[in-house]
Parts: structure tokens; sequence; C-alpha cells
């Protein structure tokens, strides 16, 4: 009876000792899993993985962000200077009442903004890569959660090349044209920066919570593990109690047979 009593206290004892370690294992590297995990560790690993992919979208659309402002400041500048090749057309008009050096300041200042506007047109670029262009501009962005799926298509329009246009008397209607072909490059790049702005805040709201939801699968309760360690220790102590008083027990038996 004794030593089963015994056996039973050491069993209990050894039990608890485990499970103190593994308590304190937990605590100490605020995990559930070791030696490899299990099912919980490999749906975490995937789901931060997911996270990772869903934050390299969000850094691609970032650029693309900043690429599209790029080109709506160039827009906006042409646009400026497009005001200005208007006025010159609607000053050339009056040509009766201007004299030769006045048209000539007229022709001069119109190469001059044609000549900016092709300028433009041509350096507008990011990280080296053309941004306008005298033909249409095709741009794919990796916006999903896996590189090429569905991705974000930029298309800008092409402008024509007018720095051969010197003379006050074509400003107005090569300002018009332009006036139409900068309508549509402006609704482009708007459309294009609020689509790639909504996308980018997507992907990096579901990154930021798949990686939560990662670390909390992978994630020890602290409270419930130091209750368990509080607990086994509890266990362990009087584990050892029980078997010591079962050895002081066989020891009084055999005092009393000596």
């Amino acid at each position: 009876m004794a030593q089963d009593l015994k056996a039973t206290a050491n069993l209990h004892s050894q039990l608890a000792t485990y499970r103190i370690r593994e308590a304190i294992r937990r605590i100490s590297s605020g995990k559930k899993t070791f030696y490899g995990g299990g099912a919980s560790t490999s749906s975490a690993y995937s789901i931060a993985a997911e996270g990772a992919a869903k934050y390299g979208a969000s850094l691609n659309l970032n650029d693309a962000l900043a690429a599209l402002n790029i080109a709506q400041t160039s827009l906006d500048e042409i646009a400026n200077l497009n005001q200005r090749l208007a006025e010159l057309g609607i000053l050339q008009s009056n040509n009766s009442l201007l004299s030769t050096e006045d048209t000539a300041s007229l022709n001069k200042e119109t190469a001059s903004i044609t000549s900016a506007i092709d300028n433009i047109v041509s350096n507008t670029k990011y990280n080296n890569i053309a941004l306008l262009g005298t033909s249409d501009i095709s741009l794919s962005v990796g916006a999903g959660a896996y590189g090429g799926s569905n991705p974000l298509t930029i298309t800008i329009g092409g402008i024509s090349s007018i720095a051969s246009v010197t003379a006050a008397s074509n400003a107005t209607s090569t300002s018009n044209t332009l006036t139409s072909t900068l309508g549509t490059n402006q609704g482009q790049v708007t459309g294009a920066s609020t689509a790639a702005e909504a996308r980018r805040n997507t992907n990096s709201t579901a990154a930021a919570l798949l990686k939560s939801a990662a670390e909390n699968i992978e994630s020890a309760d602290l409270a419930a593990e130091t209750a368990k360690l509080t607990k086994n220790v509890l266990l362990n102590k009087v584990s050892l109690s029980l078997a010591a008083q079962v050895n002081n027990l066989d020891r009084s038996k055999l005092d009393l047979l000596g």
C-alpha cells in the first residue's frame, strides 16, 4: 500500500515537473508550440506569408502613387504653360495693332513655351521609366498578394510634340488641341491615383491584420500559462511531500522491526 502511494506520488511529481518546464518554456518564448510546431504553426506560417505578400503589394502601390504624383505635377505645369499659349494666340489675333517687334516677341515666347512643354513630356520619369510620352504610356503594378495576380494597370495618353509650333498665329489651335489631350490625361492620372491609394490601403490593412492573426495563433496565453505553472509547482510540492512522508513511514517500520 505504502509503495503504491509512493509510486503514485513520484509519478505525479514527474508529470508536474514536465508541465512546469513546458509552462516556463512557453512563458519565456511567448509561443505555444515547440519542436517544429504542428498544424497551428503551419497555419501561422501560411497566414504570415500572405500578410508579407500583401505588405509587399502595398509597397509597390506606394511606388505607383509616387510616380503618379510626378506625372500629375508635370501635367499641371504643362497646363499652366498651355494657358499662356492660349493667351499668346489671343494677343496675336490683334495683329493689325501689333508692330513687327511685337509679333516677333510673341513668336519667340510661343517657341519657348512649346519647346518647354516637349521637354517636360520627354523628361517626366520615375526611376528612369517614362511616365509621359508622345505615344500612350502603359504601366503594370503588382498590386495583388501573389505577384502578377490582379495587377493595377496605369495608362496615360500620349501628348503630341508641339516644339515645331513657333508662330503665335498657330498658338490658339495648338492650345485647343493640347487642352483636350490634357483633360483626358488628367482624368487617367487622377483615376489611377484613386485606385492605387484604395488598393494600397486595403493591402496594408490586410497585411497588419494577417500578421496579428499569425502571431495570435503562435502566441502563448501568458496568463493561462502562469496559472498552469503555479498549479503544477503546488502539485509538485504536494507530491514530493507525500513521497517524503511515505519514506518516513517506511523508516519508522524498519526502526520498529530493528
